[in-house]
């Protein structure tokens, strides 16, 4: 069968007006790479342009008359979201950013440029592409390569690999909450995709980003005081009202189109920063796959979706042809997301259907199915460890792993200067300063050059290792601890992670692997590390080695733990970190090193380098005796540059 606001700073206004005369280039949907794909492979090398901007959202001079006059809203350069005026951060002037549509194996060469108009840096981030023999291009700044600064491009170059529903974000700043984002299908060919008899369309259209979107850009310091998050569904949504004598008018919001009969293959991308459920009105979702890879086939009422996490499912259009609501709710488990609304809709529309909006139905949800739900207590719900892989079991990873350690995710009272400067003292009935995220204890510290290309640059007093953990935690539980924390893991070990989250919620994301999710639980109170290591040692936590879900993101609860297992066998400098961009950018996040520098591959030649510099004592005493003429030129050539030292 067929497959197929606010008011703007100066300076951002300063980078709007610059942003209007740079080029974009869009990504056509008859891209020679969006194709059936063949297995064995027969792989393309397909190439795009990213041009990185600010915009504004709602700009007048790009939407004209929008909402009231709806075509407007679909002019060039016009992105209404929900039709809140605020500056966003995008890609080819698109938002969400250009899909990459590819098969597997086939190679992706995205040149990206910095054309954000003022003197950020960004970088990109092929989220759960595993970068095998590639680890330059993963795209964290500052962990695999510099940020690229402005006015210049960068390009990655990579295996798309593996398959699945992935995607691409900024992993620069909080670039990525404000719109640095797009999807990223690794299509496969059907005998590749157990579940392929179990649809008839699998289309570029049915791809969903949902995201809660702010009516303020974010700050270093989380969510802006006031900030509102509102849901979006590929970037739209009715949150602001436009009114006009008496007509009262709202964006467009997101449509899906479906024939009676045909069953389609959703593919689901969560961009947020809350746990959502996805449900379509009167139809049951029938999922098939998470994070990229295949399960056996679940069909439920709804499924939650954390940060980072994809899920696809599959809906059989059998109800009569009309409209339905497609519904995202928000789970209100952090503040963050209690601010705003709870809920979007877009709408399935069936072939043959009035263009209207569709009615409401009486049923509240209460005894809804839900696949990954945000708590694992929920009544009807189905957790990730009842599910089951749909890709055979790893046999490396049914015996007892070669290192197991335990990682206590939390916040933190102890603050650092910056948020809690001693210099102001509060009064004692205020909260002074910001709490923080660690992973046991421990905030991370970017370093001051990238860590995989450039290690020898860096301080080593700026390390610190997981294993020197004990010795430590009292020290900072008392007081703030930051370092560039990492857990080194020798080439080809089978290594298990017992998560264990004291507060808050915090979906967890892995660069460069997938792994397998063979425990989870929780306690009715506040766990700690110490609860879960003393209830292993008594047998009260058991493991499922065979048939576990295979992931790359795990949706930790409050007072929660899971477990994952994975070989380590894919050489690099891997960031694992919480998906929530608040909390990664507090500090919640490690790097994951395999192996040893001389199990890297080489650094590809050119390779951007950036960090600190001094010039040496010995040319600062033969500058000074320099006759300096008034151009600023010296009277002799410049020396040749020496090649950084070691740093101690």
């Amino acid at each position: 069968m067929a497959r197929l606001v606010y008011s703007a700073t100066l300076g951002i206004m300063m980078t709007l007006l610059l942003a209007s005369i740079c080029y974009t280039q869009t990504v056509p949907a008859d891209h020679e790479c969006v194709r059936e794909c063949k297995w064995p492979p027969e792989p393309k090398t397909c190439r795009y342009v990213f041009t990185m901007e600010w915009r504004l959202a709602m700009w007048p001079a790009a939407c004209f008359d929008c909402p009231f006059n709806k075509t407007d809203c679909d002019r060039p350069g016009c992105i209404p979201v929900n039709g809140v005026e605020r500056p966003i951060f995008v890609v080819n002037r698109q938002l969400p950013g250009p899909p990459i549509q590819v098969c597997e194996d086939d190679t992706v060469e995205v040149k990206v440029w910095n054309r954000l108009g003022n003197s950020d840096g960004t970088s990109v981030h092929w989220h759960a592409i595993h970068q095998r023999g590639t680890p330059y291009m993963d795209g964290p700044a500052m962990i695999t390569q510099c940020p690229i600064s402005p006015q210049s491009s960068f390009t990655y170059n990579f295996k798309a690999y593996p398959g699945g529903t992935h995607y691409w974000h900024s992993h620069s700043n909080l670039q990525r909450i404000d719109g640095g984002f797009g999807a990223f299908i690794v299509n496969q060919a059907p005998d590749r995709d157990p579940n392929s008899d179990l649809y008839d369309f699998d289309l570029p259209e049915h791809v969903v980003i949902v995201q809660a979107w702010p009516d303020l850009p974010a700050t270093p310091f989380g969510e802006t005081p006031g900030q509102i998050p509102a849901p979006t569904i590929n970037a739209k949504g009715q949150f602001k009202q436009f009114v006009k004598g008496n007509d009262t008018v709202y964006t467009p919001r997101e449509v899906f189109q479906v024939k009676q009969g045909q069953r389609y293959r959703f593919r689901v991308i969560g961009n947020n920063n809350c746990h959502m459920y996805v449900s379509v009105d009167g139809h049951n979702l029938t999922a098939i796959a998470t994070d990229g890879a295949p399960i056996k086939p679940v069909s439920v009422d709804r499924i939650g979706v954390a940060s980072g996490e994809r899920y696809d499912f599959v809906l059989t259009a059998d109800q009569d042809v009309g409209n339905y609501w497609f519904r995202v709710q928000v789970h209100e488990g952090i503040f963050y997301c209690r601010n705003g609304p709870q809920e979007e809709l877009a709408i399935l529309r069936y072939e043959g259907a009035p263009e209207e909006e569709p009615q409401e139905v009486s049923d509240d949800g209460a005894n809804d199915l839900i696949l990954n739900p945000a708590t694992l207590d929920t009544p009807n719900g189905i957790n990730l460890i009842d599910v089951e892989s749909a890709v055979p079991d790893d046999e490396r990873l049914l015996n007892e792993p070669d290192k197991r350690f335990y990682l206590e995710l939390g916040w933190t009272e102890a603050s650092p200067q910056h948020f809690n400067s001693q210099d102001y003292p509060h009064p004692p009935e205020t909260e002074p300063g910001q709490y923080t995220t660690h992973m046991n204890y421990v905030s991370f510290k970017i370093p001051p050059s990238p860590l995989l290309s450039q290690y020898g640059d860096i301080p080593k007093k700026d390390f610190c290792y997981i294993d020197e953990y004990p010795a430590g935690r009292e020290k900072c539980t008392r007081e703030y601890c930051s370092c560039t924390q990492i857990l080194k893991l020798e080439l080809g070990q089978v290594v298990e992670l017992v998560l264990v989250s004291e507060g808050s919620e915090h979906p967890m994301h892995i660069h460069g692997y997938s792994f397998r999710v063979v425990g989870s639980g929780g306690l009715p109170d506040r766990v700690t590390v110490e609860d879960v290591i003393e209830m292993d040692k008594q047998g009260d936590i058991t493991r499922k080695l065979e048939g576990a879900v295979l992931k790359d993101n795990v949706p930790m609860e409050n007072g929660g733990y899971y477990i994952v297992r994975f070989v380590a066998d894919n050489p690099g400098k891997w960031l694992f970190h919480c998906h929530d961009i608040f909390h990664h950018d507090y500090g919640m996040q490690i790097v994951i090193q395999v192996g040893e520098e001389s199990d890297l591959p080489p650094i590809p030649a050119d390779f951007p380098r950036c960090g600190s510099w001094s010039k040496p004592a010995d040319e600062n005493k033969e500058e000074s005796k320099k006759e300096r003429k008034p151009n600023g030129e010296h009277n002799e050539p410049a020396k040749k540059g020496r090649k950084q030292p070691s740093a101690e």
